[in-house]
């Protein structure tokens, strides 16, 4: 089976966590002998690949990222033209027979709509998030959701990484659930370093992921807490206004914001951290708490999260609910016997989660539309 996958990221060029979805998806279905062609854009880093079956094809650059927003109208024109020239870019370079096209997302939907027709191959989809998610539900793009409606309804199936995204496919956007299949995602396993007294925040610095809302938390534990140090990893247009309302609950001494961080400081302060929360708005699934998660250290999520549908082994909160927050964060620094179970729980029930069960159930849609 040959397969001509669409994407805009893929390791060392990561932007979230659909890079780590794509490079977990494309190397286990070469393993099992799928041969997989994954069309990106052109970038500085340094892309490939080792395996036999699969190939890398960098197609032209774009300087458009998938969790982009044009924030005003000078800017959208730029913005909009941008997405349709990369997609027609993409459908003049995908060449030979394929027997499925897969694409990921917002980004690439005009692209394999094209190529579906142009080339009379079955279209897969996967949604990794929504524009609702993105704009943590408050202020939807209505350009976003219409080439988002436009690709599920064109796609012979749709794969969806929670049923959570399911079913705001279903509801917002009016698709058939019966061709909606639910794969959640897997993680590769990080170490486990030496313990330090750090609660953690990892994610895009932007309205979706509650990073606020960790602050306030933060701000609660601190009282009781005191030796605690808060430390928020990342970048997004939220940072000065998180750093200022740092400095406005007084605990700005308490939080490290510590921008990018590279692949190997990631693992790193995986290892190091006590907890990790994520308190994401919207959140169709969350790799980065099974990232957390393998490398020792408990979890708290938000009950919004497609992760909190599919992981026993982590405790869970309403976003808004910094009290309670506030409350878990403390319990698992004070408790050593429940930090020690989670921890040890959920490394085991880690194993379960594995790209090689998500290239199974992605090779059983595509026999299903071939």
């Amino acid at each position: 089976m040959r397969v001509a996958m669409i994407g805009w990221e893929y390791p060392p060029f990561k932007a979230g966590g659909l890079a780590t979805h794509c490079y977990g998806l494309t190397r286990s279905l070469a393993d099992k002998g799928i041969k997989v062609d994954f069309y990106m854009p052109k970038t500085k880093h340094a892309t490939g690949s080792e395996k036999d079956n699969l190939n890398i094809i960098e197609v032209g650059e774009t300087e458009i990222f998938p969790y982009d927003r044009p924030d005003n109208k000078e800017l959208a024109g730029q913005f909009f033209e941008a997405v349709y020239r990369y997609n027609d870019l993409v459908v003049s370079k995908v060449k030979g027979n394929y027997d499925v096209i897969h694409c990921h997302d917002w980004l690439t939907m005009k692209a394999g709509i094209a190529l579906k027709y142009k080339t009379n191959t079955p279209l897969v989809l996967t949604v990794h998030s929504t524009e609702y998610d993105r704009s943590g539900w408050l202020y939807p793009n209505q350009w976003f959701i219409d080439i988002e409606r436009e690709g599920m309804e064109k796609a012979d199936r749709i794969i969806a990484v929670s049923h959570f995204t399911k079913r705001v496919i279903v509801e917002k956007y009016g698709i058939n659930p019966d061709k909606i299949s639910v794969v959640h995602n897997a993680v590769y396993p990080i170490p486990e370093g030496h313990k330090k007294d750090i609660v953690l925040f990892l994610g895009r610095l932007t309205i979706q992921k509650g990073a606020e809302f960790f602050l306030r938390a933060a701000q609660k534990v601190k009282d009781f807490e005191p030796d605690t140090q808060f430390v928020v990893a990342g970048i997004g247009d939220m940072l000065p206004r998180l750093i200022t309302q740092a400095l406005d609950l007084g605990i700005s001494d308490k939080v490290i914001f510590t921008g990018r961080l590279t692949e190997d400081e990631v693992k790193h302060i995986y290892g190091i951290s006590s907890v990790y929360v994520m308190p994401s708005v919207s959140e169709p699934f969350g790799i980065t708490a099974l990232e957390a998660i393998s490398a020792g250290t408990p979890t708290i999520a938000s009950k919004t999260a497609g992760f909190s549908e599919a992981f026993n082994n982590c405790l869970r909160v309403d976003f808004w609910d910094t009290d309670e927050m506030a409350n878990k964060i403390i319990s698992l620094i004070r408790y050593k016997p429940l930090h020690m179970t989670l921890s040890k729980e959920g490394k085991r029930e880690i194993d379960l989660f594995t790209w090689d069960r998500v290239a199974d159930k992605t090779i059983e849609v595509y026999n299903g539309v071939k």
